[in-house]
């Protein structure tokens, strides 16, 4: 068991608190005695709502949307005004949105709206934040993806977003090293929360069609979209129940005296371990399991490839 820092005086700032992950370790941070500054896009709704009536008089709930900056500076004179005797010690970064599919079958504002949310959000909401920190020489634990490492079909915008998260996260673990201020990264599988809602999902697909150019959609084929939709649906029920997996790498990151820089929370061991190992294989191997996957779970093929592979076969 690792050793604990004490929640005395110490206060957390998370982000996306409406629902999932942020909604998950800003009950548990609370219940262990830290003071909780939950933050919402949504302070009305019920996410937000649910968690004011749950938890005690540490937690206060406020509104930040991460992609504006009048609102993320309007919060940090919120905590400023509002941390009485305690330090702020950590900011989470876990606000984050899934957008588009394919690099074809996607919009640029797909792509511009992943960067902003999930890439910039997390640069915007740390410089804020940064004199506090140093004051409390605390840490940012900051929410990435699996997907930060290792790219995954038919999520492109988001995907795209969590790599350079992930290189976010690199340099100012180096950078904050000299402040003594940790920078941690989490890096979730894929977990079931309502990011990951199989009925969200289709309704990307369908919401894209109109945008598609004609020849796209004669490329491609009506079948396909029908099919992809099937194919969704069956690749949302594979994603993993334990969400207190990352409910408790979150939670180490905050509170272990000694925080590992990176948390990788999966199903299980054993898918962790093969992660790991998969990091390690040359992209060629990468290239072909990502093949084969895409085969096994019946990923089905745009019309004018079918017709491309049967010329080559």
């Amino acid at each position: 068991m690792s050793e604990k820092i004490k929640p005395d005086n110490k206060a957390v700032l998370i982000t996306g608190c409406d629902t999932g992950f942020g909604n998950g370790i800003a009950r548990k941070l609370d219940a262990e005695g830290f003071h909780v500054f939950a933050t919402c896009l949504n302070p009305s709704g019920p996410g937000a709502t649910q968690l004011n009536k749950e938890t005690s008089e540490r937690l206060k709930i406020l509104e930040m949307d991460v992609t504006s900056d009048e609102r993320v500076q309007k919060a940090v004179e919120f905590v400023k005004e509002n941390l009485g005797k305690c330090k702020l010690w950590a900011v989470v970064n876990n606000a984050g949105v899934f957008k588009g599919i394919s690099v074809e079958l996607s919009n640029i504002q797909d792509f511009k709206d992943c960067l902003e949310v999930n890439v910039i959000g997390h640069v915007r909401v740390t410089k804020a934040f940064l004199p506090l920190l140093r004051k409390s020489q605390g840490r940012v634990v900051n929410v990435t993806s699996l997907g930060g490492r290792v790219g995954v079909p038919h999520m492109t915008p988001y995907i795209v977003s969590k790599f350079a998260a992930v290189g976010f996260n690199e340099c100012l673990r180096r950078e904050m090293d000299i402040w003594g201020i940790r920078v941690i990264g989490v890096e979730p599988e894929q977990f079931r929360t309502p990011m990951a809602d199989p009925q969200l999902a289709v309704k990307r697909v369908d919401e894209v069609l109109p945008s598609l150019n004609p020849s796209i959609m004669e490329d491609y084929g009506p079948k396909y979209f029908n099919q992809f939709k099937n194919f969704i649906l069956i690749s949302c029920t594979t994603v993993s129940p334990n969400t207190y997996r990352v409910i408790d790498a979150l939670y180490s990151a905050v509170t272990s005296k000694y925080p590992n820089p990176i948390y990788i929370p999966s199903r299980n061991y054993i898918v962790e371990m093969l992660i790991i190992i998969g990091h390690c294989l040359p992209t060629c191997c990468i290239d072909f399991l990502s093949r084969a996957t895409l085969f096994v779970t019946n990923c089905p093929i745009p019309k004018m490839a079918e017709k491309f592979l049967q010329v080559c076969s």
